[in-house]
């Protein structure tokens, strides 16, 4: 998978947006991770996330490229904190041990950081796949925390903050720099399956023009 570059933020001058926990799954997708970055540069979003789920992207990225050199994934989290410096939250003592209260299986005391980071946060959702298994604990917990796959967030974002998304999918489109650069070829780009996005895809084609 090509590694992303990340863009420098100005998201320490501008009015706060929803916070939102990018869980480890939307971290190593190339494409996908690099889209939302952008439309977090832009000012849609207020990424989070937490050295847990740093090691956890790492860790998986490991797994699926083990050529891609550990210091190639050390510099691709120096460039994500650094473009986002305030999004690497500390999940709260109280925040972890209130979840782990509530995790009966091994897989949801090993996610279990990712809701406490939510929590600590008190970000608005955590953006993740479908293997998220806290859906149980969750039901259990007193939150205002929504559980959104990408495409589904993108589509909130573009309800709310569209001018936003449509500044962060021309910035995306313009620093892909290979192949197609055509707004069609970008928007069939977004719609292939390890990207994930068709239905922002097609939310966004009305908007071409603009892209």
């Amino acid at each position: 998978m090509d590694q992303p570059a990340h863009p420098t933020s100005t998201a320490a001058n501008r009015t706060a947006v929803e916070l939102a926990v990018l869980d480890a799954p939307v971290l190593t997708r190339g494409v996908l991770t690099l889209f939302l970055l952008h439309l977090a540069e832009a000012g849609a979003f207020d990424p989070v996330w937490s050295d847990q789920i740093h090691a956890d992207w790492a860790r998986e990225l490991q797994r699926r490229r083990p050529d891609i050199p550990m210091e190639r994934l050390r510099h691709r989290r120096v460039e994500m904190d650094r473009a986002f410096p305030v999004a690497n939250v500390i999940p709260s003592r109280d925040a972890q041990d209130e979840v782990l209260a509530h995790c009966t299986t091994q897989a949801e005391r090993r996610s279990a950081h990712v809701l406490a980071t939510a929590l600590s946060a008190r970000a608005a959702v955590i953006v993740t796949d479908g293997a998220f298994c806290l859906t149980e604990v969750m039901s259990k917990i007193w939150h205002d925390t929504a559980v959104l796959s990408p495409d589904a967030w993108c589509l909130e974002l573009l309800d709310r903050h569209e001018a936003a998304v449509l500044d962060g999918g021309r910035a995306h489109r313009a620093s892909l720099t290979h192949g197609d650069a055509s707004a069609d070829a970008w928007l069939a780009l977004l719609r292939t399956p390890r990207v994930g996005l068709t239905a922002t895809a097609d939310r966004l084609s009305g908007d071409r023009y603009q892209l």
